[in-house]
């Protein structure tokens, strides 16, 4: 399909990584070629997808440095995971050094990351990117990019609702700014234990602020698997892959594929 869609929320610690990591590898499992963009400085889903022992020459720091003289491909920039059919594009911490550079060179930066990704779009049945949380540069030319927008939120925390709106008038500046045809897709809601009345409250809220066309039906449970899988730098597919949380991305990588086939 070469679908870019880009997982964003202002708030952090809502799952922007573990859900690009594992629903990724869910999407594997459904048949797709697939490819991880780490555009997080904190480079979290590169340490995640990309074996330890591969030497990582060229990132997305070589992709996006307006001042560099060295004339990498995009494909020099491209690994295989440690998946069968999952690729990344990794990023390193000299990364985020680049931000007053790109903020000063706006809005021709915008297009950075998606001319190279138009390069090898097609290449790929779904591009997802990993996103930093902020509403930055690095988010605006993560949404440049993209054709859908998945925004995660934690239904532990109330304060991973403020991140909607912001994500959303990003998304609307976006559109103004040359990719009118950016979508929002869903929201997921993530680390969901219904023993808990804030978890309750939170998933309430959010079903009456939107519609329920708007929300995936596929809820991420609050699962330690996830969090012992992320300590050793592994999806829970690797460690896990029996666990809760590993059902529930499986049902959210057939849950998409259906609202993209619906809407493409």
């Amino acid at each position: 399909m070469g679908i870019i869609i880009s997982i964003v929320n202002n708030k952090g610690g809502v799952g922007k990584t573990t859900i690009s990591c594992n629903l990724s590898v869910a999407l594997t499992h459904l048949k797709q070629k697939v490819l991880v963009v780490d555009i997080d400085s904190q480079c979290n889903a590169t340490g995640i997808l990309i074996p330890s022992y591969v030497n990582i020459k060229n990132s997305l720091y070589e992709l996006l440095d307006p001042e560099s003289d060295t004339r990498v491909s995009v494909h020099d920039c491209i690994y295989l995971s440690k998946y069968k059919n999952l690729y990344c594009l990794p990023n390193v911490e000299e990364t985020a050094g680049l931000e007053l550079d790109l903020i000063s060179k706006y809005p021709e930066s915008l297009k950075l990351l998606r001319n190279k990704l138009d390069l090898i779009k097609e290449e790929f049945d779904i591009i997802i990117i990993d996103n930093p949380p902020n509403m930055g540069i690095f988010v605006a030319n993560s949404l440049y990019a993209s054709d859908f927008v998945i925004i995660p939120v934690e239904a532990s925390s109330a304060y991973s609702l403020d991140g909607l709106r912001r994500a959303f008038d990003l998304i609307e500046t976006i559109k103004e700014a040359g990719n009118p045809d950016l979508r929002f897709v869903k929201i997921v809601i993530n680390k969901v234990d219904r023993r808990t009345k804030v978890a309750k409250s939170i998933i309430n809220d959010i079903k009456i602020r939107f519609d329920s066309s708007q929300m995936f039906q596929t809820f991420i449970p609050f699962n330690t698997a996830v969090q012992k899988a992320e300590y050793v730098k592994q999806t829970v597919f690797y460690s896990y892959p029996s666990s809760r949380a590993a059902k529930a991305f499986r049902d959210l990588g057939k849950e998409l594929l259906s609202e993209l086939n619906k809407i493409i």
